[in-house]
């Protein structure tokens, strides 16, 4: 088994969907050129291209809401949220948007997204960005969380 941290873990995992799915697309804040905070998008520009990993304006909502839209649409998106203690802001597109969409539909529409959102790190700051809010999102119906890798 190959030794390896928990980002390029991550890294690695997004590599392997975006080369076996055309419709897996990774976007956030500075995810493109920059390679995500933790640079757990590294490279991936480079190797897929701007349409399909690329950098959105700060507006967690919005990355919500592409998300949905994008996802209804056939894609597969993996939205990065910069730090986890920013879900506040994306939290009506995943727990009432996301979370509800195949339930709301009948079966009809389902959102198949990945939201990245990574936490702690060692980042000791008084603002949000060591929050530890996985909590709100494993008591939500409609969402899989898993704590480990930072994602929902």
């Amino acid at each position: 088994m190959a030794q390896m941290t928990m980002i390029q873990a991550i890294t690695d995992a997004m590599r392997t969907e975006l080369k076996n799915d055309e419709n897996v697309l990774v976007f956030g804040e500075d995810v493109g050129q920059n390679g995500g905070v933790f640079r757990a998008t590294e490279g991936l520009q480079d190797e897929f291209g701007e349409e399909r990993v690329f950098d959105t304006p700060l507006a967690e909502s919005g990355i919500g809401g592409l998300s949905i839209g994008l996802a209804l649409q056939g894609y597969r998106p993996i939205p990065e949220i910069q730090f986890f203690g920013f879900v506040y802001e994306v939290m009506d597109s995943i727990s009432g948007q996301m979370a509800r969409m195949r339930y709301r539909s009948g079966g009809h529409h389902h959102a198949p997204i990945t939201v990245r959102a990574p936490f702690g790190g060692g980042v000791h700051t008084p603002e949000l960005h060591a929050d530890s809010l996985e909590g709100l999102i494993a008591q939500q119906p409609g969402i899989k969380s898993c704590n480990t890798c930072n994602t929902i």
